[in-house]
């Protein structure tokens, strides 16, 4: 049986996979690798997760590595792959966002030697990039998928609330975050716990992934510049105000509204999507995608 080990530096990410490991299981030797968490910023995370992986790896064999999305410290864990003849498959290759994660995801894209997309503009984006053919395929978003299978819940809050889900980034004062919200009084302000890549943190609670799920299902809005918000939002119809530069150049749904890191415009934008009604969006959206993709990994492996 082909071993194929799928590096989890992210919690979240893998609550999210679910549903594809529990697929490949039935036809490959699956083994999860979570890293020993450090706190040291980008460069030095980087540095010691590799350090790590590549212990693991001289430990036991695998055929295949399965990475995830644009994370900083998949580039170096990508390249230990491909420098001891494993195997790469790529999932949500060929998206665009923001910031520097463009740059990793394309790294990762042109080490990798299998790639899955969630939409049809990156199959294009692949292709156009001189990829082969007939090594990239569009099955939808995994993170849609499990969104689209958590079931809904009575809600965790009775007061109608604003969903915040954001990451700190350089460049951006999310204090302007903070006094937009101020003037909606009547509104509670859930903020979910983000990252501290760039050394900066937006106070914020933690939940489970599927309180997380339920938590946007229910929300009058979602605001911030979470990838989720552009994902998984879509799938339950709510709407969203996508803030700053994180996200800015990925495919959005017909339910977000993209404004800058400013306090009036996030302001104008919360108001304006509180008045709008959104239906299930299809952009990120295929059924039965972590099927879809074991089906062909079992074909093409």
């Amino acid at each position: 049986m082909k071993k194929i080990c799928f590096p989890a530096t992210s919690k979240i990410h893998l609550a999210r996979q679910q549903l594809l490991l529990k697929e490949l299981n039935k036809h490959f030797e699956v083994d999860v690798w979570i890293p020993k968490e450090e706190n040291g910023g980008m460069a030095i995370n980087s540095i010691f997760y590799a350090i790590q992986f590549n212990n693991y790896l001289i430990k036991n064999n695998f055929d295949y590595a399965l990475i995830r999305g644009d994370r900083y410290e998949l580039l170096f864990l990508t390249a230990i792959c491909a420098y001891r003849g494993i195997k790469i498959i790529h999932l949500e290759a060929g998206d665009v966002s923001g910031v520097i994660d463009n740059k990793i995801r394309n790294a990762i894209s042109y080490l990798a030697d299998y790639h899955f997309a969630t939409n049809n503009e990156a199959l294009r984006r692949l292709i156009n990039m001189g990829l082969p053919m007939d090594k990239v395929w569009n099955y939808g978003s995994l993170d849609v998928e499990y969104a689209s299978k958590v079931k809904p819940k009575k809600k965790i809050r009775n007061k109608s609330y604003i969903f915040v889900a954001y990451h700190a980034i350089e460049d951006e004062d999310e204090e302007e975050i903070k006094k937009a919200l101020g003037n909606f009084k009547n509104y509670a302000i859930i903020r979910v716990k983000g990252n501290a890549d760039y050394n900066k943190e937006y106070p914020a609670e933690t939940y489970s992934p599927e309180d997380y799920i339920n938590l946007m299902r229910y929300a009058s809005v979602c605001v911030g510049n979470s990838s989720s918000l552009l994902k998984e939002a879509s799938v339950l119809g709510v709407g969203v105000v996508l803030i700053g530069d994180r996200q800015y150049a990925r495919l959005p749904p017909k339910n977000v509204v993209q404004v800058p890191c400013q306090k009036d415009n996030i302001l104008k934008a919360i108001s304006y999507q509180m008045q709008n009604k959104y239906e299930k969006d299809l952009t990120y959206y295929q059924s039965q995608t972590s099927v879809k993709i074991t089906k062909k990994l079992k074909e093409i492996l």
